[in-house]
């Protein structure tokens, strides 16, 4: 859980994380529409990744509000956007940190969907230097 450290002392690190079928399934699902929808249409598009299993519900959303309200528990999801990464997850690694990130805000007490909110509510942005994303964590967990 996000109490234990690894060996680097962090409480996510990219190079202890270990790649869950969870996070195999996720990098495929986002991956896949990169093959088969167009650049145009999918850089305006998000997908609802199940944070328990990587899994979706098979649909790639026009907008984040869209996805948030089509959830019968918005919290039980991590939004992907293809704005900042049209072409999906560079690696399977990537899709574990990535989903691995979500679940740790969500544990913290993020609660950004917002089925409500015209924009589907705020996006968390993950730091991208491991040392940023340890002190972004830190602040999660009430450490800084």
């Amino acid at each position: 859980m996000a109490d234990k450290l690894c060996r680097h002392g962090r409480q996510l690190c990219s190079e202890c994380i270990f790649v869950t079928d969870s996070a195999k399934r996720a990098h495929d699902i986002v991956n896949s529409y990169v093959a088969f929808i167009p650049y145009d249409q999918r850089i305006r598009s998000w997908v609802a990744i199940k944070l328990a299993d990587g899994g979706s519900d098979g649909t790639l959303y026009e907008s984040k509000r869209a996805a948030v309200r089509h959830q019968s528990d918005e919290f039980t999801a991590a939004y992907f956007s293809y704005r900042g990464s049209p072409n999906g997850f560079s690696t399977v690694k990537d899709a574990a940190i990535w989903l691995e990130f979500v679940r740790q805000a969500y544990d913290s007490g993020f609660r950004l969907p917002d089925p409500d909110d015209a924009h589907g509510g705020p996006d968390l942005i993950m730091p991208m230097p491991n040392e940023h994303v340890g002190l972004q964590l830190d602040r999660f967990h009430g450490s800084n």
